[in-house]
């Protein structure tokens, strides 16, 4: 699973130097499988994952569309995103053995 587009991006509203994301993951996560394995705030009744890392606030819904607050770049997004989908990966799979 990894970022397949990027559909906006817009300034942060808490900071106008920073940006906010709106991109689409390839497939759409298990967002209870992947709450767990972060040991992120999940509400199944909005259908998010919400992931804070320090002023950072990562959004995944049920859909696939990621909402990605305070980065400095698109690329910088991306790759948070994607580090965070291959961090849950390698958690899954270690639970597993």
């Amino acid at each position: 699973m990894y970022v397949e587009r990027i559909e906006k991006v817009l300034p942060c509203l808490s900071d106008p130097w920073k940006l906010r994301i709106i991109a689409h993951l390839n497939i759409p996560p298990d967002l209870k499988e992947l709450a767990e394995a972060l040991g992120a705030r999940y509400s199944e009744s909005l259908g998010v994952v919400l992931v804070r890392l320090g002023k950072r606030e990562v959004n995944f819904f049920a859909s696939g569309k990621v909402t990605i607050r305070e980065v400095n770049d698109i690329e910088e997004g991306k790759r948070l995103v994607n580090s965070i989908l291959a961090m849950a990966a390698q958690k899954q799979m270690l639970k597993e053995l």
